[in-house]
């Protein structure tokens, strides 16, 4: 009943990646979400892990355990996924309700753990982050610096019909929609500071002027550029990170231009597609 359940997931796949992994890679695929909890979860974590397998681009460890962000178990892995993460992600779930000298503990751990995943991607490691993920840490300052930007909210609600603009269409991480613009149906964000066009790289952008936009949610608009990135690159250090706002709707992940963004998106930090993360403080019209 599962295999089935993924089905059209199989079906949407590509058959081959874009490169040839230099090396066996590894990725992990951490689904752990406190508070809001996205449904879609478990289809982008079988999606990534069906891109691996039937393009033989990486193998994927889907997991919900945070343990694996230990120094010594993160070196494993070329590159970690954050499949609709959100929140505290490694503290526990009622960490609210524990006793003070738990609360120590748990504090504690959780900083080790950050500390442990930033020297990670700063020494080479990777990061994607699909839709949600951008709101994980929000007590961490550093994780704004490590993604790009911060969550704001969704003036475009889930269901909402929106035109992105493809910013770069030669770009290997852009490539896989080949036109210039594009309709997608999702719950669309805006992002918050740090976000700035100086430190990292927008390849797909909401269309302002082409999505239709009610004027109810046009009053949840705060940014006054105008501005809504979808997905970018940048760097991290010595390691790089790809973001990609697609990921409400279930159907996004057997959406086959979508799931060749995602492989595009995971081999650029595995380290397998070579693309330029050089930022671009100019918006590409189109």
């Amino acid at each position: 009943a599962v295999s089935l359940m993924y089905a059209p997931v199989t079906q949407a796949a590509p058959e081959k990646a874009r490169v040839a992994p230099a090396q066996p890679r590894k990725l992990l695929v951490f689904s752990r979400s406190w508070g809001y909890k996205h449904t879609a979860r478990p289809f982008g974590a079988r999606a990534i892990e069906i891109l691996g397998r039937q393009t033989g681009a990486f193998e994927a460890v889907l997991t919900e355990d945070d343990a694996l962000f230990e120094p010594q178990s993160l070196r494993q892995f070329d590159a970690v996924v954050f499949n609709n993460t959100n929140e505290e992600i490694f503290l526990p779930e009622d960490f609210a309700k524990l006793a003070p000298p738990e609360q120590a503990n748990a504090k504690q751990r959780d900083e080790r753990l950050k500390k442990s995943f930033a020297e990670y991607l700063q020494a080479g490691g990777g990061l994607a982050v699909i839709h949600a993920g951008v709101a994980s840490f929000r007590d961490w300052p550093e994780f704004g610096t490590i993604v790009g930007a911060r969550f704001d909210n969704h003036p475009w609600g889930a269901g909402s019909t929106v035109v992105v603009r493809v910013e770069e269409p030669d770009h290997p991480v852009a490539a896989a929609f080949r036109e210039p613009c594009f309709i997608v149906t999702d719950e669309i964000y805006q992002v918050a500071a740090p976000y700035s066009r100086d430190h990292l790289r927008v390849l797909l952008s909401l269309d302002p002027v082409r999505t239709r936009t009610t004027p109810e949610q046009k009053k949840n608009v705060h940014r006054q550029d105008m501005d809504f990135a979808m997905t970018w690159i940048k760097s991290y250090g010595r390691g790089r990170v790809f973001y990609c706002a697609f990921g409400h709707q279930h159907e996004l992940f057997w959406n086959p231009l979508v799931l060749q963004h995602y492989l595009d998106g995971i081999q650029f930090v595995l380290g397998d597609l070579a693309a330029d993360a050089t930022p671009r403080a100019q918006r590409t019209k189109k």
